[in-house]
């Protein structure tokens, strides 16, 4: 199936978001003869989601995290009961879009609480398969400095691997009269030059969304950071900005 979307003839016409692996937490070790496929299925997942983690004991999920360590590399992993994920980490939707906050996101704000659109969240009493702020938080970083592509490029490949999903608007100096797109999910990362700023203010805007407890704001700041562009980069935009404007 994936390999599916990466044909000549589909990738120009459907964009891929993202490549989901839904782990029974109570069967990944039944059926023995068909590991080599599940670890396949597993090798090719963007995100893996262990389910019905409510039905197993906490030994048995850090056995399953030991066997995944044992064959995987900086794996993003969402543990989940009945299946429930908020669709901000599944998809590219919601509110978890920059574009839609221009100008309001909290400027390099520490890990908050992550929303819940799920109605069943509006009673007092959460339990843990609506809780959705127990179990993800959220963090967002801004600078009207122009960060270079390719160094942006390494440092969302080498983020934490408790950050899920990232995604932002960039003002770059590789092309500072248009806008950049930022969008990472698991192991991958894309990064698609978009419209003119036009009137708008240049600015990078970026949200991540990870593991509550997980999202390291001063660790994250200082990787971005360095994405900046060099000094003759920077001279160069400078002198691209004012013959725009």
């Amino acid at each position: 199936i994936a390999l599916t979307f990466m044909d000549e003839g589909m990738r120009d016409r459907i964009r891929l978001d993202s490549i989901m692996c839904v782990l029974d937490a109570g069967q990944i070790f039944a059926a023995p003869e068909m590991m080599e496929l599940k670890l396949r299925q597993v090798a090719f997942a963007d995100m893996l989601i262990l389910n019905k983690v409510d039905l197993v004991t906490r030994e048995e999920i850090e056995r399953i995290k030991a066997w995944l360590d044992d064959r995987f590399y900086r794996y993003r992993l969402v543990e989940a009961s009945d299946g429930n994920v908020p669709l901000e980490i599944l998809l590219s939707v919601g509110r978890f879009d920059p574009s839609r906050l221009e100008g309001s996101l909290p400027h390099n704000q520490p890990n908050h609480s992550f929303d819940c659109d799920d109605p069943a969240c509006g009673h007092h009493l959460h339990d843990y398969r609506h809780d959705h702020s127990q179990a993800f938080g959220t963090w967002s970083y801004e600078t009207d400095q122009p960060l270079s592509l390719e160094a942006l490029r390494e440092t969302a490949r080498k983020l934490p691997a408790s950050i899920y999903r990232a995604k932002g608007v960039i003002y770059s100096s590789d092309a500072p009269t248009r806008r950049a797109v930022l969008q990472v999910v698991g192991k991958r990362v894309d990064l698609s030059l978009q419209d003119e700023w036009g009137g708008r203010a240049p600015r990078t805007q970026i949200v991540v969304i990870g593991a509550a407890g997980g999202i390291d704001g001063a660790i994250l700041r200082d990787q971005f950071q360095k994405a900046g562009a060099p000094n003759q980069a920077l001279e160069q935009t400078s002198s691209i900005m004012r013959a725009a404007s």
